[in-house]
């Protein structure tokens, strides 16, 4: 049984998970943020539109350009890193909130193309607030197994959809690349979830964690000084040792 989530609740909602989520500011307002901050328009990217291909291109550029000013100019990472790195961005931004919200409270977050807007972090890209429409489908959920799968299917019901069709300039980027970032982005952020709502898979040794490894690449190996991170697919098929790097999209330090 459900019922709408909407009001205080949802700030509630937004606010405990906020807490839960260091990178990322989850916040209750209009969907067309009015703030007129650069801000990614979720249904324009889903429907494919030429506004949401621009806003995609934007964000790639954002964090291109944050490179150039980190890195020296013989050392810049290739454009697919870039092109990674905003896909598996926007992704986070559907999964961990959708997560985090089914299991810190009794709620299912309407994370649908138009029900979210996505504010990328203004030099260094990462989705640093993500603005939730009100009048979106949210919901209470109290059963706990009935919550995780409805978020589960929100999450890929808008993520399946972007990364099928994602596409950059000049970048060739396999569907088991893009769509596995889907299975990778869930994984991580639910383990996450499960954690801060104090589940005992929280505890589990860390190789627990060393056994699984992402169905995508995240890149991060690429940028200049980083190395493998420890879930790389590229450890199986390239036998290259693990390291301690933490699994998934690069994002500031938690």
């Amino acid at each position: 049984m459900a019922y709408p989530l909407a009001g205080g609740e949802l700030e509630l909602a937004c606010d405990l998970v906020s807490t839960r989520i260091a990178w990322l500011d989850l916040t209750v307002a209009p969907g067309d943020a009015a703030s007129g901050t650069p801000h990614v328009d979720t249904a324009a990217v889903a429907a494919g539109t030429e506004r949401g291909l621009e806003q995609l291109a934007a964000w790639r550029e954002r964090v291109a350009r944050g490179w150039r000013r980190t890195y020296a100019a013989g050392s810049q990472p290739p454009p697919h890193v870039a092109a990674t790195f905003v896909l598996g961005w926007y992704l986070d931004a559907l999964a961990y909130p959708a997560a985090l919200a089914a299991e810190v409270g009794p709620w299912v977050l309407d994370v649908a193309p138009g029900a979210l807007v996505i504010e990328p972090h203004p030099t260094q890209g990462y989705p640093h607030r993500v603005r939730l429409a009100p009048g979106a489908q949210h919901q209470v959920v109290a059963a706990a197994g009935v919550r995780r799968a409805r978020a589960e299917q929100r999450y890929r019901e808008h993520a399946e959809r972007v990364a099928g069709a994602y596409a950059a300039p000049g970048v060739r980027m396999s569907s088991r690349q893009r769509l596995g970032m889907v299975d990778d982005v869930w994984h991580l952020a639910s383990r996450q979830a499960l954690a801060a709502a104090g589940s005992p898979i929280g505890d589990r040794p860390q190789d627990t964690e060393r056994d699984w490894l992402r169905a995508s690449c995240c890149f991060i190996y690429a940028l200049p000084g980083a190395s493998v991170c420890i879930a790389c697919p590229r450890r199986v098929r390239r036998g290259i040792p693990s390291t301690t790097t933490t699994p998934g999209s690069p994002r500031p330090e938690e």
